[in-house]
């Protein structure tokens, strides 16, 4: 049985930000950092990249569960 693997913050941001700049499709860019099918799409919904701090974010509906 494979481990769960972690993924950091800092790389979470940079697939999401590759996602949306890049102009590639979301299935090559997880095939180019060898990563499961369907998971930059989830940490798309659940954070947002704030510019100005360059940092990952809950979205708005993620942190208005947490806070209920």
């Amino acid at each position: 049985m494979q481990a769960k693997r972690q993924y950091s913050d800092e790389f979470k941001k940079d697939a999401i930000q590759l996602l949306e700049t890049s102009g590639k499709k979301l299935s090559e860019i997880e095939r180019e950092l060898g990563i499961p099918h369907g998971l930059v799409r989830n940490w798309q919904k659940r954070f947002q990249v704030n510019p100005a701090s360059n940092k990952l974010e809950l979205s708005e509906v993620e942190r208005l569960k947490t806070e209920c």
